[in-house]
């Protein structure tokens, strides 16, 4: 998407500068400035929602006990004995 992107004076100035010390263009800078505020949504949204929080503690859990399956073979076996049981 094109888009022009209209900044006060010193928050640009404040862009240009970081963008030269981090060797990136401000458009690179700007890309990943909007990536991280999105990611950061993201997992405020996870962090206020009880029931991820239980599931990332479940998933925690698996790995720490070595209950992890890996490969759709090994998943597909792991469905047929849920199933069977």
């Amino acid at each position: 998407m094109a888009m022009t992107l209209r900044l006060p004076a010193e928050l640009e100035s404040d862009l240009r500068t970081a963008a030269e010390e981090d060797r990136r263009s401000v458009h690179q800078t700007v890309v990943l400035a909007v990536e991280t505020w999105l990611a950061l949504r993201e997992t405020a949204e996870v962090k206020a929602d009880p029931d991820a929080l239980r599931a990332l503690a479940e998933a925690r859990e698996a790995i720490r006990d070595g209950d992890i399956e890996y490969g759709s073979d090994a998943v597909r076996a792991l469905l047929d004995r849920r199933r069977a049981s």
